[in-house]
Protein backbone atom coordinates (compact mmCIF):
# COMPACT_ATOMS: atom_id res chain seq x y z
CA UNK A 1 0.00 0.00 0.00
CA UNK A 2 1.94 3.09 -1.35
CA UNK A 3 1.62 6.28 1.22
CA UNK A 4 2.28 9.58 0.21
CA UNK A 5 2.32 12.58 2.93
CA UNK A 6 3.49 15.94 4.08
CA UNK A 7 2.28 18.51 6.61
CA UNK A 8 -1.30 18.79 5.57
CA UNK A 9 -2.82 15.18 4.39
CA UNK A 10 -1.40 11.29 4.61
CA UNK A 11 -2.85 9.60 0.89
CA UNK A 12 -3.02 5.83 1.16
CA UNK A 13 -3.41 3.70 -2.51
CA UNK A 14 -4.56 0.25 -2.27
CA UNK A 15 -4.23 -2.11 -5.04
CA UNK A 16 -6.22 -5.10 -4.87
CA UNK A 17 -7.24 -8.50 -7.30
CA UNK A 18 -8.62 -12.22 -7.00
CA UNK A 19 -6.97 -14.94 -8.39
CA UNK A 20 -10.76 -16.25 -9.44
CA UNK A 21 -12.30 -16.28 -11.09
CA UNK A 22 -9.63 -17.36 -13.58
CA UNK A 23 -10.21 -18.16 -17.55
CA UNK A 24 -8.17 -21.41 -19.06
CA UNK A 25 -7.48 -18.82 -21.41
CA UNK A 26 -6.62 -15.13 -22.55
CA UNK A 27 -8.66 -13.60 -25.60
CA UNK A 28 -7.17 -11.13 -28.16
CA UNK A 29 -10.13 -8.67 -27.91
CA UNK A 30 -8.99 -7.16 -31.53
CA UNK A 31 -8.47 -10.83 -33.55
CA UNK A 32 -10.48 -13.26 -31.25
CA UNK A 33 -7.86 -15.31 -30.69
CA UNK A 34 -7.31 -16.93 -27.76
CA UNK A 35 -4.14 -18.25 -26.44
CA UNK A 36 -3.08 -20.21 -22.72
CA UNK A 37 -3.49 -18.29 -19.52
CA UNK A 38 -0.11 -18.23 -18.06
CA UNK A 39 -1.62 -17.15 -14.44
CA UNK A 40 -1.73 -19.70 -11.93
CA UNK A 41 -5.09 -19.68 -9.25
CA UNK A 42 -2.50 -18.40 -6.86
CA UNK A 43 -1.37 -15.42 -8.54
CA UNK A 44 -3.67 -12.19 -9.23
CA UNK A 45 -3.54 -9.21 -11.37
CA UNK A 46 -3.95 -6.19 -8.45
CA UNK A 47 -5.81 -3.54 -10.99
CA UNK A 48 -8.55 -2.49 -8.70
CA UNK A 49 -7.56 0.55 -6.97
CA UNK A 50 -9.05 2.16 -3.85
CA UNK A 51 -8.38 5.79 -2.61
CA UNK A 52 -8.16 7.26 1.16
CA UNK A 53 -6.91 10.73 1.96
CA UNK A 54 -6.76 11.78 5.61
CA UNK A 55 -6.78 15.34 6.06
CA UNK A 56 -5.00 16.74 9.65
CA UNK A 57 -6.43 20.17 9.65
CA UNK A 58 -10.09 18.86 9.36
CA UNK A 59 -10.03 15.58 10.89
CA UNK A 60 -11.56 13.54 7.95
CA UNK A 61 -10.93 10.44 6.37
CA UNK A 62 -12.25 10.79 2.54
CA UNK A 63 -12.44 7.56 0.90
CA UNK A 64 -13.27 6.60 -3.07
CA UNK A 65 -15.25 3.73 -2.00
CA UNK A 66 -17.11 3.49 1.34
CA UNK A 67 -17.73 -0.41 0.86
CA UNK A 68 -13.60 -0.72 0.58
CA UNK A 69 -12.70 0.73 4.86
CA UNK A 70 -12.43 -2.50 5.71
CA UNK A 71 -9.88 -3.09 3.41
CA UNK A 72 -7.95 -0.21 5.00
CA UNK A 73 -8.68 -0.95 8.27
CA UNK A 74 -7.42 -4.62 7.65
CA UNK A 75 -4.17 -3.20 5.73
CA UNK A 76 -3.24 -0.47 9.10
CA UNK A 77 -3.89 -3.36 11.35
CA UNK A 78 -1.33 -5.32 9.95
CA UNK A 79 0.66 -2.87 9.39
CA UNK A 80 1.15 -1.63 12.85
CA UNK A 81 -0.34 -4.03 14.54
CA UNK A 82 -3.23 -2.23 16.05
CA UNK A 83 -7.00 -1.98 14.96
CA UNK A 84 -8.53 0.57 14.09
CA UNK A 85 -11.93 1.64 13.86
CA UNK A 86 -13.20 4.07 10.60
CA UNK A 87 -16.35 5.41 11.47
CA UNK A 88 -18.87 7.11 9.15
CA UNK A 89 -19.76 10.51 9.89
CA UNK A 90 -23.72 11.18 11.56
CA UNK A 91 -25.15 14.12 12.03
CA UNK A 92 -29.02 14.92 13.52
CA UNK A 93 -31.46 16.29 11.39
CA UNK A 94 -30.66 19.70 12.64
CA UNK A 95 -27.83 19.79 11.31
CA UNK A 96 -28.39 18.12 8.43
CA UNK A 97 -31.17 20.84 7.45
CA UNK A 98 -28.87 23.61 8.37
CA UNK A 99 -25.76 22.08 5.75
CA UNK A 100 -28.64 21.42 3.21
CA UNK A 101 -28.59 23.94 0.78
CA UNK A 102 -30.76 22.81 -2.04
CA UNK A 103 -32.94 19.05 -2.52
CA UNK A 104 -32.73 17.13 -5.54
CA UNK A 105 -34.74 14.03 -4.46
CA UNK A 106 -37.20 12.34 -1.26
CA UNK A 107 -37.72 8.76 -1.04
CA UNK A 108 -39.47 6.78 1.05
CA UNK A 109 -41.56 3.77 1.11
CA UNK A 110 -45.41 4.66 2.37
CA UNK A 111 -46.08 2.06 5.15
CA UNK A 112 -48.81 3.14 7.32
CA UNK A 113 -51.41 5.41 5.62
CA UNK A 114 -49.57 8.85 5.62
CA UNK A 115 -51.71 10.97 3.56
CA UNK A 116 -55.14 8.96 4.35
CA UNK A 117 -55.85 11.69 7.32
CA UNK A 118 -55.27 14.83 5.45
CA UNK A 119 -57.79 15.06 2.63
CA UNK A 120 -55.73 17.39 0.38
CA UNK A 121 -52.75 15.42 0.36
CA UNK A 122 -54.66 12.57 -0.48
CA UNK A 123 -55.75 14.19 -3.22
CA UNK A 124 -52.40 15.55 -4.26
CA UNK A 125 -50.89 12.11 -3.73
CA UNK A 126 -53.51 10.78 -6.13
CA UNK A 127 -53.13 13.40 -9.06
CA UNK A 128 -49.46 12.61 -8.61
CA UNK A 129 -49.13 8.85 -8.47
CA UNK A 130 -53.13 8.07 -10.06
CA UNK A 131 -54.11 5.63 -6.82
CA UNK A 132 -54.79 6.70 -3.27
CA UNK A 133 -52.22 4.70 -1.55
CA UNK A 134 -49.07 3.40 -3.69
CA UNK A 135 -46.93 1.09 -2.01
CA UNK A 136 -43.85 2.88 -2.79
CA UNK A 137 -43.20 6.42 -4.45
CA UNK A 138 -40.36 8.65 -4.97
CA UNK A 139 -40.52 12.40 -5.08
CA UNK A 140 -37.93 14.42 -7.29
CA UNK A 141 -37.36 17.73 -7.34
CA UNK A 142 -34.94 20.66 -7.38
CA UNK A 143 -35.54 23.16 -4.97
CA UNK A 144 -34.12 25.99 -3.06
CA UNK A 145 -34.42 24.25 1.17
CA UNK A 146 -35.64 27.20 2.35
CA UNK A 147 -39.13 26.38 -0.14
CA UNK A 148 -39.13 22.62 1.27
CA UNK A 149 -37.60 22.73 4.70
CA UNK A 150 -41.38 22.89 6.67
CA UNK A 151 -42.08 19.53 4.25
CA UNK A 152 -38.97 17.41 5.72
CA UNK A 153 -39.46 18.07 8.91
CA UNK A 154 -42.91 16.11 8.10
CA UNK A 155 -41.00 13.91 7.08
CA UNK A 156 -38.83 13.56 9.90
CA UNK A 157 -41.85 13.54 12.18
CA UNK A 158 -43.52 11.14 9.44
CA UNK A 159 -40.63 8.42 9.88
CA UNK A 160 -40.48 8.87 13.74
CA UNK A 161 -43.88 7.86 13.78
CA UNK A 162 -43.41 5.12 12.02
CA UNK A 163 -45.60 6.23 9.15
CA UNK A 164 -42.76 5.39 6.57
CA UNK A 165 -39.74 4.06 5.91
CA UNK A 166 -36.35 3.54 3.60
CA UNK A 167 -35.95 7.65 4.02
CA UNK A 168 -33.17 9.17 1.86
CA UNK A 169 -32.55 12.72 1.11
CA UNK A 170 -30.27 14.06 -1.63
CA UNK A 171 -29.32 17.51 -2.05
CA UNK A 172 -26.24 20.02 -2.28
CA UNK A 173 -24.54 21.59 0.53
CA UNK A 174 -23.05 25.19 0.59
CA UNK A 175 -19.49 23.89 -1.17
CA UNK A 176 -21.77 22.18 -3.83
CA UNK A 177 -21.25 18.64 -2.44
CA UNK A 178 -23.93 16.19 -2.91
CA UNK A 179 -25.16 15.36 0.63
CA UNK A 180 -27.15 12.43 1.72
CA UNK A 181 -29.05 11.84 4.50
CA UNK A 182 -30.09 8.14 4.47
CA UNK A 183 -32.32 7.24 7.74
CA UNK A 184 -30.03 8.30 10.35
CA UNK A 185 -26.53 8.32 8.22
CA UNK A 186 -25.39 11.57 7.08
CA UNK A 187 -22.82 11.20 3.84
CA UNK A 188 -20.86 13.56 1.74
CA UNK A 189 -19.91 13.10 -1.72
CA UNK A 190 -16.93 14.88 -4.02
CA UNK A 191 -16.85 14.18 -7.76
CA UNK A 192 -14.00 14.42 -9.43
CA UNK A 193 -12.21 13.36 -12.47
CA UNK A 194 -9.06 11.16 -13.39
CA UNK A 195 -7.55 10.46 -16.31
CA UNK A 196 -6.29 6.57 -16.90
CA UNK A 197 -2.53 5.59 -17.45
CA UNK A 198 -1.73 3.14 -20.54
CA UNK A 199 -2.84 0.20 -18.23
CA UNK A 200 -5.89 1.65 -17.96
CA UNK A 201 -5.28 2.24 -13.96
CA UNK A 202 -6.31 5.91 -12.68
CA UNK A 203 -3.65 8.01 -12.52
CA UNK A 204 -2.74 8.48 -8.30
CA UNK A 205 -1.73 12.17 -8.72
CA UNK A 206 -4.20 13.80 -10.46
CA UNK A 207 -6.34 11.63 -7.90
CA UNK A 208 -5.16 13.38 -5.15
CA UNK A 209 -4.48 16.78 -7.05
CA UNK A 210 -8.14 17.11 -7.92
CA UNK A 211 -9.43 16.07 -4.84
CA UNK A 212 -7.14 18.40 -2.76
CA UNK A 213 -8.63 21.19 -4.96
CA UNK A 214 -11.95 20.43 -4.23
CA UNK A 215 -11.49 19.59 -0.17
CA UNK A 216 -9.45 23.73 -0.29
CA UNK A 217 -11.89 25.24 -2.13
Amino acid sequence: MPLKKNDDYAFFICYFGNPEPRDENVTNVNTGEKTPNQRTTEETELNNQAFFLFHYAKQRLYVSNSKKKSLLESILKEKLSTDYKIKNLFKDREEFLNTLQSCNEISFTHINNLFSNDSTKKQALKDLTGTDAPDKFTISAKCKKENIVDFIKNIFQAKQDSHIDSLVICGTDDSGFETIYNVDTFQQKINISANKDENGKIKIDEVRDNLLKEINK
